[in-house]
């Protein structure tokens, strides 16, 4: 696998959530043994960031103009880098990532998000492309039966519900789940050698 994946243009954009470029995204890239292979979009650019909670993180990426800013640097970053054929996104950089790509003129461009909880404010949006959406087991902060209902409904778009919670991948976040992080860092691994 590791010849194939020396051999990969970088086609495959992930945007990480709240937390930026934190030693734990950072860790999950590289034991995913996807790093070099992937362009990484942040809410704070390219600067590495260490937050102390998630509040804190909330906070700062509040400042730095929220969703709507962090939708804008992904459309960007996606019309200026055309060759891009597959996003990955957490949390609020899955919601994000949904939207931008959902604006995009011309899109084939395929999506896995991770517990995008935003995409509660975007589900009159539809991109045209195939999209897999892995959302917890509950959000506490609006219904997601409702959400994933309105989601169900398009076409090329693909739900799954777990039972861990929103930031089992982030090794910073209350709910991180090694058990949920080994198997879906093995997905990305997946994505990136069959696309």
């Amino acid at each position: 696998m590791a010849d194939i994946l020396n051999n990969f243009k970088k086609t495959v954009l992930i945007a990480s959530d709240i937390f930026g470029l934190s030693e734990a995204f950072l860790a999950l890239l590289k034991e995913s043994e996807i790093a070099e292979h992937v362009m990484v979009v942040s809410p704070y650019q390219q600067h590495k960031t260490h937050f102390e909670t998630e509040q804190q993180a909330y906070q700062c990426f509040q400042n730095r103009g929220g969703i709507e800013a962090y939708i804008l640097s992904l459309t960007e970053a996606l019309s200026t880098h055309t060759d891009i054929k597959q996003v990955v996104g957490f949390s609020a950089g899955g919601a994000a990532l949904y939207k931008a790509i959902s604006n995009l003129a011309d899109h084939h461009i395929k999506l896995t998000l991770f517990y995008p909880g935003q995409i509660r404010y975007f589900l009159d949006k539809h991109p045209n492309s195939p999209c897999h959406i892995i959302f917890p087991e509950i959000e506490p902060n609006f219904s997601l039966p409702e959400v994933i209902k309105v989601l169900a409904q398009q076409p090329h778009l693909k739900v799954e519900q777990n039972n861990y919670q929103h930031g089992f991948m982030n090794k910073d976040s209350k709910a991180f789940n090694q058990t949920a992080y080994n198997y879906y860092s093995q997905l990305l691994k997946q994505l990136l050698v069959h696309q």
